[in-house]
């Protein structure tokens, strides 16, 4: 799922590769529009699954113009999509905290770079989630606000490097 909403909301993040020499892993950065799709790993998930990923979609519809459909199917690529879930629902609460605060449509751009921070500190640790975000209009009390209320260990997406 993120290879989409990545795109959509960073140009860089955060992933992880097998180093094929040693199976080490090591972090680096790219591109996400150099990610292709996964295959369909799920032929179907749980409704409670398909009811937290509709709660998911619903709340970042404003700022990821994804459909219900395609966000499902990005899902079911994920190898733990609980997991995902759990990372997505997360986001969720960290992004209404700070989204009811300012709910007008004038300050959807503070919204949205508030969804930039909360996406790239499920990724990465505080220091290097405020780098990637390239933050222009939070101010220093809001990004400790939303980094104090996005409680998850960062995991970085994981891909293996086809060379």
């Amino acid at each position: 799922m993120k290879k989409c909403l990545l795109g959509l909301a960073i140009g860089l993040t955060i992933l992880s590769c097998k180093n094929k020499n040693n199976g080490d892993i090591e972090t680096i950065t790219i591109n996400p529009n150099e990610l292709s799709s996964g295959p369909i790993v799920h032929d179907s998930l749980s409704d409670l699954q398909l009811e937290k990923i509709t709660y998911i979609q619903k709340t970042f519809e404003e700022l990821l113009p994804v459909s219900l459909e395609e966000t499902i199917s990005n899902f079911k690529r994920d190898q733990n999509p609980d997991k995902e879930i759990e990372i997505w629902l997360q986001m969720t609460k960290t992004y209404q905290l700070f989204a009811s605060k300012y709910p007008k449509e004038d300050e959807f751009e503070l919204r949205k770079e508030a969804f930039r921070l909360i996406l790239s500190r499920s990724m990465a640790d505080d220091d290097k989630a405020i780098e990637n975000a390239k933050l222009n209009l939070l101010n220093q009390e809001q990004i400790s606000e939303i980094l104090s209320n996005y409680t998850l260990k960062a995991k970085p997406l994981k891909i293996n490097k086809n060379n």
